[in-house]
């Protein structure tokens, strides 16, 4: 695809100052005198489809990409790596963590201490696991008398 475009170069608020004594534009000629200079501009040729179209068909573009994609995420991978180590050399983060898993550690050895937590979970699956066939024979029972209604 071909055009032939004249080129107006994008105006900076720094290159719109205006003369003092004049008060006419520094560097460009005024809006209302015609641009002679224009270039052609050429976006996309046939030969950049029809290599395109390779490079799918022989699978080299997915290629490309799939490699794209992986070294973004091994990147992504490596900064998010190097953040977290500069926190924690900043917060300490990794000493507060552990400082917080102990405790909380603590904590739930006391309550099991306090309320016989494990004591009682193992009672009940030794129970459960010596009831087993009567247990089967209730669940079943209760599933008929359900099913029947």
């Amino acid at each position: 695809m071909t055009s032939t475009l004249p080129w107006h170069p994008l105006l900076s608020s720094k290159s719109q100052r205006f003369h003092p004594s004049t008060n006419k534009l520094f560097f460009f000629p005024s809006p209302t005198t015609p641009s002679t200079s224009s270039f052609k501009l050429q976006a996309f040729r046939r030969s950049d489809f029809d290599g395109f179209a390779k490079r799918i068909k022989s699978g080299e573009a997915w290629r490309d990409a799939w490699r794209s994609a992986n070294n973004g995420f091994e990147l992504f991978l490596y900064e998010t790596k190097k953040t977290a180590e500069r926190i924690d050399r900043e917060y300490d983060v990794r000493r507060r963590v552990d400082s917080v898993a102990r405790s909380a550690t603590d904590r739930a050895r006391e309550f099991d201490r306090d309320y016989l937590i494990t004591q009682r979970w193992r009672s009940f699956t030794l129970d459960f696991s010596q009831n087993w066939p009567r247990v089967c024979c209730l669940f079943i029972s209760f599933l008929k008398v359900v099913h029947c209604c």
